[in-house]
């Protein structure tokens, strides 16, 4: 008897420490990635990750959260990055390392329902009250030194552009074009030409150091065979059409963007 429990108990034991292992080695397999909510532009950077982790078997988890609060949570390894953001993010938060290439861009439009100006700069702006949406940076940034006023969305941004409290609204330009189609905000413009373009970048915490590299791989080959294109017009033409008949982002399983 005491032979044969010393005869089973190793082989026990080994295929607790391999059952222990795969369990271990799955959860290492996925990434929670946090990014701001209701806005277009992430929502196909949303697909384009998900889509390119699942090429080296990694599941991604994307959880939403306000502009600043995300970043604050992806700097702090509390999550393991940030879905997109602008470049240069990482000069202020140490922790995150910008994953390159560009796998998206946006568009920084100004939205009006009174004036009617070209624009030619951000310096274009500066007789007007600007809005803009707390935490997106671009905004924040280049509005600074003028009479600008950050809010928390979209409903409260049109609101205030509909009361006049704004002259502009300051916005990447698909995100204010699908908002004013999803709120049914009439009477609003966009004034071209758009500010500027600006391309957007993959943030991993600097824990995943290792995985750097085979991400950048994926978006490298995604980006020379035009399927980050292709990607980004099909997700705008299914969210602008759900936008029309007032349907609701489909990003709890991203069904609807599959074709």
């Amino acid at each position: 008897m005491t032979t044969l429990f010393a005869r089973i108990w190793p082989v026990g034991l080994t295929a607790l420490a391999l059952s222990l292992g795969a369990l271990e080695s799955r959860a290492q397999e996925r990434l929670v990635l946090v990014t701001p909510p209701n806005t277009v532009d992430t929502v196909i950077s949303e697909v384009i990750t998900r889509k390119a982790y699942a090429r080296i078997g990694i599941a991604v988890e994307i959880s939403k959260y306000p502009g600043e609060r995300a970043l604050r949570l992806a700097n702090a390894g509390k999550v393991d990055g940030e879905v997109q953001r602008i470049d240069g993010i990482a000069a202020n938060y140490h922790n995150l390392i910008q994953v390159h290439p560009a796998i998206n861009y946006i568009e920084g439009a100004a939205f009006t329902q009174t004036k009617d100006f070209a624009i030619k700069g951000w310096q274009s702006l500066k007789p007007y009250k600007i809005g803009y949406i707390r935490g997106i940076k671009f905004a924040e940034r280049n509005t600074k030194e003028m009479d600008s006023l950050a809010v928390g969305d979209y409903t409260g941004l049109f609101q205030m552009l509909r009361d006049n409290r704004v002259d502009v609204a300051v916005s990447p330009r698909l995100n204010g074009l699908y908002q004013m189609k999803q709120l049914g905000v009439k009477n609003v413009r966009e004034l071209t030409p758009a500010i500027m373009r600006f391309e957007l970048f993959h943030y991993l915490h600097q824990k995943h150091v290792k995985l750097v590299p085979r991400i950048a791989a994926v978006f490298a080959e995604m980006e020379k065979s035009g399927e980050l294109a292709a990607i980004r017009a099909h997700v705008i033409s299914v969210l602008m059409a759900r936008a029309e008949k007032k349907l609701p982002v489909c990003d709890d399983d991203y069904a609807c963007f599959e074709k």
